[in-house]
């Protein structure tokens, strides 16, 4: 059963946070997006990470036992719904991929390529405490973390669900696969177009253990890569300001919402009593940290 904390979405086959936030130094972009209400989403090869769903497919080949071991993931799922066996006759030579596959995989590889290049992948993080994200994302404290709803943030799929909405899976590197013949077996040999969407959405969110610490969630936005996305203000649900956030910038945010006659909850992140970590505070009009940074 989800937490009070958690919406539960698609007849309960996924949970996702009530709120999910993205750090965000105060400078002139983030004043634009609040502005304007915008949101840019960069593509793949815009994150700032070469790593990050920027995967480059290699096209080593690989044994027909290798790749039937990829495919077996993918056949279960496809003949739940289909009679028609799959043949894999032609498709190697010698232990190695024939001309026909090669052939089949380099499609695979352009359609991987296209698609990469008009995807936008929209980093969030559930957790608005981590000192880590604070440091690294908001410019060492002195910026902001902005709360949203995911059901009002979500630009919605072709059926209404949010299914565009993912939460990143970390793994070791060596687990993370970026062979083309094996992602080729593994999203059914084009066989599905629902498989195929699948595995490049999963390789589109999926990240090295490394990243485990920002606890993220990604809408993967078709057509929209390297663009802005409209966003309704409602969307945004809270603000926190960071322990050297200053005056003048908690006095801008709070103009800017005002401006489109938004109602946020304002929080401060405070130091926590008793360990390194920190904690949030909610923020009244009143409240002494309108007139003061934290630290």
């Amino acid at each position: 059963m989800a937490s009070n904390n958690m919406l539960t979405l698609q007849g309960g086959l996924l949970d996702i946070p009530r709120e999910l936030y993205k750090y965000r130094d105060f400078e002139k972009y983030s004043i634009l997006s609040l502005l304007s209400k915008g949101l840019w989403i960069p593509k793949p090869s815009q994150l700032n990470d070469p790593f990050d769903a920027q995967l480059k497919l290699s096209n080593t080949d690989v044994s027909l036992k290798q790749f039937k071991e990829a495919f077996s993931q993918f056949k279960n799922l496809y003949l739940k719904d289909n009679n028609d066996p799959i043949s894999l006759d032609g498709l190697f030579k010698d232990n190695k991929p024939s001309d026909l596959l090669k052939e089949k995989v380099e499609l695979f590889c352009d359609f991987w390529e296209k698609e990469s290049e008009k995807v936008g992948v929209l980093s969030l993080s559930e957790d608005a405490q981590s000192t880590t994200m604070w440091s690294h994302y908001a410019d060492n404290h002195t910026g902001i973390c902005i709360g949203y709803n995911p059901e009002k943030l979500a630009p919605k799929s072709p059926n209404g669900a949010m299914d565009w909405l993912r939460k990143v899976t970390y793994m070791e590197e060596n687990e993370i696969i970026r062979n083309a013949y094996l992602l080729y077996a593994k999203s059914g040999m084009a066989n599905s177009h629902k498989s195929l969407m699948e595995v490049y959405f999963k390789m589109l969110s999926t990240k090295s253990l490394d990243w485990a610490y920002e606890k993220e969630w990604r809408f993967l936005c078709p057509d929209i890569g390297g663009r802005v996305y409209n966003l309704e203000i409602d969307a945004i649900t809270s603000v926190t300001f960071g322990l050297r956030t200053s005056i003048e910038t908690k006095t801008a945010i709070s103009h800017l919402l005002r401006y489109h006659k938004k109602k946020t909850q304002f929080y401060q992140a405070i130091r926590c009593d008793h360990t390194i970590g920190l904690e949030r505070i909610g923020m009244n009009g009143s409240s002494e940290y309108w007139m003061k940074p934290y630290e």
